[in-house]
């Protein structure tokens, strides 16, 4: 199963993936801010992210690029 991991800015990105029965994958997305000085270390999970996808490659890309978009961007839905 492919795990992603990538540093952008302040935050590392993990992406991966979860079978699904029917032999579908979930994607699965952890992003964590990383510890800067006396600020301790935050992480935010995404559970339940659709679409499923038939390889966990793809999965795990899909959840990587939602990543990469929510730190980018700034978004709302991050909460770290």
């Amino acid at each position: 199963m492919p795990t992603y991991r990538e540093h952008r800015g302040e935050y590392l990105i993990e992406a991966s993936a979860f079978r699904l029965p029917g032999d579908l994958w979930q994607p699965r997305l952890t992003i964590t801010r990383v510890r800067q000085g006396a600020a301790l270390a935050k992480s935010q999970s995404f559970p339940g992210l659709t679409p499923e996808f038939p390889t966990a490659k793809d999965a795990a890309r899909y959840a990587a690029d939602l990543g990469r978009s929510l730190t980018d961007e700034h978004s709302s839905r991050l909460r770290v």
